[in-house]
C-alpha cells in the first residue's frame, strides 16, 4: 500500500459529502462489480427500490471498534475515519477535511476503495436486507437479527475469495507477512476461517456478535418482541376504544412474519448455491498459498480440515482428490519443516507449528512424527507457560479467548504418554 501525507484543508464542516458520497458509491460499484458475485449483488440493490439510491457514503469519527456501520435512519454507509487516518498513517485531521482530502484526491480514494471494498459490501449488504425485509425493525430499530450477519459475512468472503484469486499476490504477501493493513486484515479474518461445515461458519459469526457486541438477535426473536407488543396494544385499544394502533402494529406483525418466511428461504438458498463451491476451493487456494509461503500453520489448518471433513460433503472427486493429495502433502512438508527450523523459532512460533501438525495428523488418523516427540514435549510446557502469561495481562476479549484456547491446549499434554495426549483431553476445535 502507498502511505499518502494528508495535509489538512480549510473548508466548512461536512461540506463536501454529497460529492463525496456519490464519487464513493461510483467507484466502490466499479470495483466490487469486477467479481461475479459483485454484479449479481448490484442487480439486486439495483431493483431493490427508491432507498437504494438515495443512499450515501459518510465519513464519521467512531472511537469504538467499527471500523463502518450502516445507519437505518440515516441510509447511510459510514466509514470510520479513525480508521480511514490509520490506514494512510496520517494523524490530527477532522472529518470534515478528511472528507474534503478523499474527495479531491484520486489517488487517496482509489487506495481506500481498493483495500476497503469486502467491508464496504459487508455494510452495503445490511443495507440491501433493510430496504428489502423493513418490518422488523418496527420496535426493535437499533437491533440487527444475526441471521443477517449469516448473509453479510458469506456476501463479503465470496466477494474476497474472487478478489484474491483475481490477485493472489495480496494473500501471498499477507500470510507470508510481507504486507498488512488493518482493512486486509478485517476483511481476511472470517475468510481464513472457512471451512466445509457451514453450521460450524455460521456460530463462528453467532459467538463474536454474542460475546463482543450483543445487540444481535434472531428474526424469531424479533417477530417474538413484535407479538409482545401487539398483545400490549391490543389491551390499550380496548381500554381506549380506539382500535387504530393495534390495527397498524396487527399489520406490522403479519408483514414481519411473512418477511421471515422470505428471507429464510432466500437465506437457504443463498447457501446451497454458494458454500459448497466456495468452502472447498477456498480451502484448496489458500492451503496451496500457504504452503508455497510456508506457512504450514494455516496450511495445515486449510487442508486438514478439508481431508477430514471432505466425505460428509457433495464434493466433486476432482476437489477431493485434491483436497487430500494437498493435505498428505502438507503434513510431509510441515514435519520437514519443523525438523530443519526448530533451533530458529520462539517458543510461541514453535509450539503453534507442533500443535498444527498434531491436530492435523489427528484428524486425518494419521500417527504424530515419533521424531518429533522430544521436540513437542519440551515445547509444550513452556508453550503453556507464554499463553498463560498472555492471557492474565490481556485485556482485548479477542485476544484473550486465542490466548486462553493455546493455553488450554498445551496444559492438555501428557508428556508421559507414548502419543502425548490422551483422547478425552484432545480438543480438535
Amino acid at each position: 500500500m502507498v502511505f499518502i501525507a494528508l495535509a489538512p484543508c480549510l473548508g466548512y464542516a461536512y461540506r463536501y459529502d454529497a460529492r463525496l458520497s456519490a464519487v464513493l458509491k461510483k467507484d466502490f460499484a466499479r470495483t466490487i462489480k469486477k467479481t461475479a458475485s459483485g454484479r449479481e449483488f448490484y442487480a439486486r440493490l439495483e431493483a431493490a427500490g427508491p432507498e437504494a439510491a438515495k443512499m450515501r457514503v459518510l465519513v464519521r469519527r467512531n472511537t469504538g471498534r467499527m471500523f463502518a456501520w450502516f445507519d437505518v435512519k440515516e441510509n447511510a454507509v459510514y466509514l470510520n475515519s479513525d480508521t480511514i487516518l490509520k490506514f494512510f498513517s496520517a494523524k490530527h485531521i477532522k472529518d470534515a477535511e478528511s472528507a474534503h482530502i478523499i474527495y479531491s484526491n484520486k489517488e487517496v480514494r482509489a487506495e481506500l476503495v481498493k483495500y476497503a471494498d469486502a467491508l464496504y459490501l459487508h455494510e452495503l449488504t445490511h443495507a440491501l436486507q433493510t430496504y428489502k425485509y423493513p418490518h422488523y425493525r418496527l420496535d426493535i430499530p437499533e437491533a440487527n437479527p444475526v441471521e443477517f450477519e449469516y448473509e453479510a459475512y458469506l456476501t463479503e468472503d465470496l466477494y474476497t475469495h474472487e478478489k484474491l484469486k483475481n490477485s493472489p499476490k495480496l494473500l501471498k504477501d499477507f500470510i507470508s507477512g510481507a504486507y498488512y493493513d488493518m482493512y486486509t486484515e478485517n476483511s481476511l479474518g472470517s475468510y481464513l476461517a472457512l471451512s466445509l461445515d457451514p453450521d460450524a461458519y455460521k456460530e463462528k459469526i453467532r459467538k463474536k456478535y454474542e460475546e463482543e457486541l450483543g445487540g444481535y438477535i434472531s428474526l424469531e426473536q424479533a417477530e417474538g418482541l413484535q407479538k409482545n407488543s401487539l398483545a400490549n396494544s391490543k389491551i390499550l385499544a380496548y381500554a381506549s376504544g380506539s382500535s387504530v394502533e393495534y390495527a397498524g402494529k396487527s399489520d406490522g406483525l403479519a408483514a414481519l412474519q411473512k418477511e421471515r418466511e422470505a428471507y429464510a428461504a432466500f437465506l437457504k438458498d443463498f447457501y446451497g448455491r454458494v458454500w459448497p463451491v466456495l468452502s472447498s476451493e477456498a480451502l484448496l487456494f489458500v492451503g496451496t498459498t500457504a504452503m508455497e509461503v510456508k506457512n504450514y500453520p494455516l496450511a495445515l489448518d486449510c487442508l486438514a480440515v478439508a481431508d477430514e471433513n471432505s466425505p460428509k460433503y457433495d464434493l466433486s472427486q476432482k476437489a477431493l482428490a485434491e483436497l487430500k493429495t494437498k493435505g498428505a502433502l502438507a503434513v510431509l512438508e510441515a514435519e520437514a519443516f519443523i525438523k530443519d527450523n526448530a533451533a530458529k523459532m520462539g517458543v510461541e512460533e514453535l509450539g503453534q507449528h507442533l500443535k498444527a501438525l498434531e491436530k492435523a495428523c489427528a484428524k486425518t488418523a494419521r500417527p504424530f512424527p515419533e521424531a518429533l516427540y522430544a521436540l513437542r514435549a519440551g515445547n509444550y510446557p513452556k508453550a503453556y507457560a507464554r499463553y498463560n502469561q498472555l492471557y492474565d495481562r490481556e485485556k482485548n476479549p479477542e485476544k484473550r479467548a486465542f490466548y486462553r484456547e493455546n493455553r488450554d491446549y498445551f496444559e492438555a499434554f501428557d508428556g508421559a504418554k507414548t502419543g502425548g495426549r490422551s483422547t478425552d483431553t484432545f480438543n480438535l476445535n
